[in-house]
């Protein structure tokens, strides 16, 4: 049997530190918007971009050297690159959010938090996937092409 954590396991993970970038994003946005910003697109544009790009890093740096830990290089290079991706994945995965949201508002006409709640449950599990398999994916090493 394989010692590499199983799917529940690391999913059980990504939930806790979803959950602990949604803490940060909170504790961050509310900082911002009552202590730093006060005009409009202060409080409701860029303090939320900033609140969201911390809850991203927390997400990441937690992904890095937690959940996916046995994946990654541990080099300043391999941090970066697969960092930039993880940003990318992070936005395009809050757009669709937005997305589902609007489309189950649409058809169903509930109200915005239970929208919300069923966007979160499809792209929680996209996101999870993507990560799995594309930005911590595991790179298999052949021991028959290292004699070669």
């Amino acid at each position: 049997m394989s010692s590499a954590p199983s799917i529940l396991s690391r999913f059980g993970k990504f939930f806790w530190s979803s959950f602990t970038g949604t803490v940060v994003d909170t504790i961050v946005l509310w900082f911002l918007a009552s202590a730093v910003f006060e005009t409009y697109v202060g409080q409701y544009i860029i303090a939320p971009s900033i609140s969201f790009e911390a809850a991203v890093l927390n997400n990441y740096t937690l992904s890095y050297f937690w959940i996916w830990k046995e994946r990654v290089q541990r080099t300043r290079r391999d941090f970066v690159l697969r960092f930039l991706a993880y940003n990318l994945n992070s936005l395009l995965v809050f757009g669709l959010k937005l997305i589902l949201l609007l489309a189950v508002e649409y058809l169903t006409g509930f109200h915005v938090v239970i929208c919300n709640l069923l966007a979160l449950s499809v792209t929680g599990l996209v996101n999870f996937s993507l990560q799995h398999n594309v930005i911590f994916k595991t790179h298999e090493t052949h021991s028959s092409s290292k004699g070669s």
